[in-house]
């Protein structure tokens, strides 16, 4: 009876680590596919031009992911303005990248006076309509000659805040999908 037990512990043992590995690749694949089709829009260049009081700040970004990215806005704290795009294609036949224009003049509240935290922020939303937001910090730096601050924007080290679903959210998209194709 000894032998049954362990015979049956052996079948039950070695059933649970083939189902196991199955679903562990089910799962990685998934997320795999799911990953290929979410857009990574992120800014690869900025230039500036000084114009007297005027600074003049050229980001210029495009998607690096493998999916279209929907209403891109581009927004500076300490800047009265606003920069959107409705589509941004990846990398491909239709690829552009986009380059914004943001004018800070001498009375722009990010050039007079100092600030605890600023930011550029990039937002999106995928083909399904989840917010993804990448935020770059910008520090304040002093002109000596003009009493006005200079600004630069860490473009190495951003902060990406994308959406966290589950598997099976994952899996219903990637279905629907399917099913529209």
């Amino acid at each position: 009876m000894d032998w049954l037990f362990w015979t049956g512990l052996g079948l039950f043992a070695v059933i649970a680590g083939v189902v196991t590995f199955y679903l562990y690749a089910l799962v990685a694949r998934t997320r795999k596919e799911f990953r290929a089709l979410q857009p990574d829009v992120t800014i690869t260049n900025l230039s500036a031009m000084n114009s007297g009081n005027v600074l003049t700040l050229f980001p210029e970004f495009e998607n690096v992911g493998g999916g279209v990215a929907h209403d891109c806005q581009l927004h500076m704290g300490g800047w009265d303005g606003n920069f959107a795009v409705k589509k941004v294609y990846p990398r491909g036949a239709r690829i552009q990248k986009q380059r914004a224009s943001i004018v800070l003049g001498p009375e722009a509240p990010i050039r007079t006076q100092p600030v605890s935290n600023g930011y550029l922020r990039l937002r999106y939303l995928d083909r399904w309509g989840h917010k993804y937001d990448c935020w770059y910090q910008v520090t304040q730096i002093k002109n000596l000659a003009l009493p006005l601050y200079n600004v630069q924007i860490d473009l190495d080290h951003p902060e990406v805040n994308r959406p966290i679903l589950s598997f099976w959210d994952m899996r219903k998209l990637l279905r629907a999908l399917d099913q529209e194709d």
